[in-house]
């Protein structure tokens, strides 16, 4: 494979660089993978549930707010995590030219 920027033969899968850069190198930061999403999906599970006690117990306003609040948040979870999967996926094909720092897919 050859950069198709300047046709250097110079290039290796951008993963494995970052992985052999050593820890103080300033392209450690750049050329790192994408973050993973933070947040716990158990919260939203629990929010879900504690919605649904809520109305069952009479409570049927509230325990509806909280259970539409858990599946929001659920939702948005998932959604980012289908985000973070796209990013990674392409992150795991891109290679990167030595020679000009280049990356692409």
């Amino acid at each position: 494979m050859v950069c198709p920027k300047c046709q250097s033969p110079n290039v290796r899968r951008l993963r494995g660089y970052w992985e052999d850069l050593p820890a103080e190198s300033p392209n450690r930061r750049r050329y790192a993978p994408p973050d993973a999403p933070n947040g716990q999906p158990l919260v939203a599970l629990v929010a879900v549930v504690v919605g649904i006690a809520l109305a069952v117990s009479g409570d049927v306003l509230p325990g509806l707010v909280v259970a539409a609040a858990g599946l929001l948040w659920g939702a948005a979870m998932r959604r980012r995590s289908t985000r973070y999967q796209g990013s990674l996926t392409a992150y795991d094909a891109s290679r990167i030219c030595l020679a000009e720092y280049y990356v692409f897919a």
